[in-house]
């Protein structure tokens, strides 16, 4: 009887020592953050999810990782999930509003926005609504909504994330991102003189804005090719 005993405590500390174990996957996930590999990082939850689905710790977190690696359905799909738990939680808004962007649901985006504004009147959501506005051909809404921008932004110190390239964001002063945009709405106008003033205010505003010093080379190597 002894020795059954003993068997058996030699296999459950085996058992526990096994990679399918918690305490092996939450290890995993804190060196996986440590390094931000995401992607490490998820399949460690989604493994501890399966011993304890209702563990808030991990499903809070997964909208956040599945969005760091371009996973929109999943992300706004566990972003769903948080929102039952926190339905006026700022970040989880901003989540939904992104994966409805990226994965061309774009209805409610407005409404998320506007949401987001009228609880906390920052300056920067004013701005996603113009940059929506004008991604959606809305010229004259986008206008009025920069011309509040505008008035607002007077002395800000706020920034949004703008996209360099698919992968690639750069945190750029809302003053200058402001002025790309009026830029890009004066060159539809034909007004190139109108939009070279405005890409230049925006690298003024931000020497080191990558989108608005490009901008400015194509204007500026257009102009020279139709002359």
């Amino acid at each position: 009887m002894k020795k059954i005993t003993v068997v058996l405590l030699l296999v459950a500390l085996v058992a526990c020592k096994q990679p399918g174990s918690n305490n092996n996957y939450e290890a995993l996930f804190t060196k996986s953050m440590q390094v931000k590999d995401y992607q490490s990082a998820i399949t460690a939850i989604q493994f501890l999810l399966l011993e304890d689905s209702t563990n808030k710790m991990y499903l809070d977190t997964l909208p956040e990782l599945y969005a760091g690696v371009q996973n929109y359905a999943a992300s706004e799909h566990y972003t769903d999930i948080a929102l039952k738990s926190y339905p006026t939680n700022e970040r989880y808004l901003q989540l939904k509003a992104l994966c409805l962007q990226q994965t061309g649901k774009l209805e409610g985006v407005m409404d998320i926005y506007n949401k987001l504004y009228a609880a906390t009147q920052k300056i920067t959501y004013l701005y996603q609504i113009a940059a929506f506005q004008f991604s959606a051909q809305d010229m004259q809404a986008a206008e009025a909504s920069l011309k509040l921008l505008e008035e607002k932004m007077v002395n800000s110190k706020d920034s949004v994330d703008f996209m360099v390239s698919e992968s690639e964001k750069q945190k750029v002063p809302v003053r200058a991102a402001v002025y790309n945009m009026k830029a890009y709405m004066v060159a539809q106008k034909r007004d190139l003189a109108g939009a070279k003033k405005y890409f230049e205010m925006a690298i003024k505003e931000y020497p080191d804005f990558i989108t608005a010093r490009q901008n400015l080379q194509q204007l500026m190597q257009g102009g020279r090719e139709r002359q």
